[in-house]
């Protein structure tokens, strides 16, 4: 059996306090009932299932909601919004019998929602007993729910300050750990640039050293090439003058007659050792001296004999030594 009470008042007496009390079993649409008490009188009243559902027949609207609305009302869980009214008036001039009807009221509208006949309690104050022990046992009920919801929100509040505790202290690490990570980071990094920096200068150097080689090779290379050429110049024009020397000499007579002839080199005793020595082109220093001008005609034998020394001389360096110190030897006695 499901109890609720609830404080109404009559919409003709407004200073007049109502107490009324609704019974059901499982299903407010299949029957109920009223007890209303002023603190001095009681009546009570029963509405059956048939009569439920034809309200709402009236009302022309679903039994579900209507059954919902009307507990809304009864239980004075809608009365906060004041869109509930009752009515209380004698069913018959001067007949103990009242009638207790319950409205919704929409802007300027009302609609009726039901109507139940109330007859006078014989014992009004074992209603009133029964209101008055409903309201301690839910008032009992209610501070034990208290109590249970202050322990859950005492709990909730420890447990908001354990976490908030905690939260905090995870801040702190949290923060330190970043400073650390932070501070790590910037020590790598800077080691890494001093790294880097280490090796774009060792790149730079190796770049400046391979480029002063680069530039010796290319000076060296110039410089060896410029030499070539000027010797190559220097042989070109001594071996033309020599040429022209010798071309002169062949065409000068008085020239002529200062070579020696084949007689005398056949009376010379190292003509067999000088038969099959290949023609040495005479050195540069050699050639230097062959074209100086002659000075006077009787140096012409002396000088002849100074140039063949010579030839055999640079003759000799190919020869083994045995084979050419005596003939040197013995051109040197006769020369005295």
């Amino acid at each position: 059996m499901k109890v609720t009470v609830c404080e109404i008042s009559i919409a003709s007496t407004p200073e007049c306090t109502f107490y009324l009390k609704l019974e059901w079993a499982k299903d407010l649409g299949a029957g109920f009932v009223v007890m209303l008490c002023d603190g001095a009188s009681a009546w009570s009243g029963e509405v059956s299932e048939e009569d439920v559902s034809k309200e709402a027949q009236e009302l022309e609207m679903p039994r579900e909601r209507y059954v919902h609305d009307l507990q809304l009302i009864l239980s004075g869980e809608g009365q906060a919004d004041q869109s509930y009214s009752f009515h209380l008036a004698p069913k018959q001039s001067g007949s103990p019998i009242l009638q207790l009807s319950y409205e919704k009221v929409q802007r300027d509208m009302s609609f009726r929602y039901g109507m139940v006949e109330l007859l006078p309690v014989s014992e009004p104050t074992k209603v009133i007993k029964e209101l008055i022990s409903y309201g301690l046992e839910r008032s009992a009920h209610l501070q034990a729910k208290k109590h249970i919801v202050l322990k859950q929100n005492q709990r909730l509040i420890n447990e908001q300050e354990h976490i908030t505790t905690e939260m905090e202290r995870y801040i702190k690490e949290k923060e330190t750990l970043e400073r650390e990570l932070y501070n790590r980071f910037v020590l790598v990094l800077n080691e890494k640039k001093a790294k880097i920096r280490t090796l774009q200068e060792r790149i730079k150097q190796l770049q400046n050293t391979i480029q002063d080689k680069k530039d010796g090779w290319k000076k060296g290379e110039a410089c060896h090439g410029g030499n070539e050429h000027t010797d190559e110049k220097l042989e070109n024009s001594d071996y033309g003058n020599t040429t022209d020397e010798e071309e002169e000499e062949d065409g000068d007579p008085k020239t002529r007659n200062l070579k020696p002839s084949n007689k005398v080199l056949a009376s010379n005793p190292m003509d067999g050792s000088l038969n099959d020595i290949a023609d040495v082109a005479p050195s540069r220093k050699r050639r230097r001296h062959v074209i100086q001008p002659l000075e006077t005609p009787s140096k012409g034998p002396a000088l002849e004999q100074r140039q063949t020394l010579r030839s055999l001389q640079s003759s000799a360096e190919q020869l083994p030594y045995q084979c050419v110190i005596q003939p040197l030897r013995m051109l040197s006695m006769a020369q005295r």
